[in-house]
């Protein structure tokens, strides 16, 4: 068990080193690539950039395998789902920096442009997308977090800290407000959103008055921790909460406009070799 763990997390680090190293490869090429965009080393009518933009759209049709690997056991059966994720995301990146160079960072065709625009929406999009996934998993290649788990993480710290005989019922009150505030069943984006913003506020509220009732006392640095821990897990659940509905609300929108980049895609293969 202890061995598994162990490699489970060296597996995590490689990754974590791989994204970095990835980002700051992909950044310096796209840089690389927008500084020579008048050199015109590159053509989208032949040549290595006809060969990328036909690499590049092929890529963005394998995107497909991820949403289809969720729906079919064969595909999770030969790989995990995380894996296919991983993928997802390597050639979402790859596809789009693909095409780019293959239109040389430039504006064409009036087609061209719409494909050209929809893809970067739809990269836009999976940026955005990969943000709010890592706030309800383990990290982009862990499990999802359960609001359970969160709960019982948050029950186990108001136990920690309402156990202390040194807080006073006002104290008390103040928090359990806060907790049964934070508790509440869920509720739509802009509600999560208020919620999480009317925690900071009653966070910083009670730092406030942390600081004023126990600074002189000896009891001043392991209270604080405690509340600390005990405010840490309140904005667990909150922010899941908010990125929760915030990651439902963008599965609403990036599939339909990934369909629409692939009929604008279409199109433009279409027009360059008719005319």
């Amino acid at each position: 068990m202890g061995q598994t763990t162990s490699t489970n997390r060296f597996i995590k680090i490689i990754l974590i080193v791989f994204n970095k190293l990835f980002a700051i490869f992909i950044i310096g090429l796209l840089f690389y690539g927008w500084s020579q965009r008048d050199s015109n080393y590159i053509t989208a009518e032949s040549g290595i950039g006809y060969l990328l933009g036909i690499a590049g759209g092929s890529l963005m049709l394998v995107l497909l395998l991820y949403p289809l690997s969720k729906r079919s056991q064969l595909l999770t059966r030969l790989v995990p789902l995380r894996f296919w994720f991983g993928f997802h995301m390597f050639l979402g990146v790859v596809g789009p920096v693909m095409i780019l160079f293959h239109a040389n960072f430039q504006l064409g065709s009036l087609n061209s442009n719409i494909a050209l625009f929809s893809m970067i929406i739809v990269a836009g999009s999976g940026l955005f997308g990969r943000y709010f996934y890592t706030h309800i998993h383990h990290g982009l290649y862990g499990n999802r977090i359960s609001l359970q788990e969160l709960k019982q993480n948050l029950a186990s710290e108001h136990n920690n800290l309402f156990a202390d005989e040194s807080l006073d019922d006002g104290f008390r009150k103040r928090l359990n407000a806060i907790e049964q505030k934070v508790m509440e069943p869920y509720s739509g984006v802009f509600a999560s959103f208020y919620h999480a913003m009317l925690l900071a506020t009653s966070a910083r509220r009670i730092k406030k008055r942390l600081t004023e009732q126990f600074r002189n006392t000896e009891d001043y640095a392991r209270i604080k921790k405690e509340v600390a821990r005990y405010v840490l897990a309140l904005r667990k659940i909150t922010a899941f909460k908010l990125y929760e509905r915030l990651f439902s609300l963008w599965h609403l929108f990036h599939l339909p406009l990934f369909f629409m980049m692939l009929i604008t895609a279409v199109v433009h293969i279409f027009a360059v070799h008719m005319y």
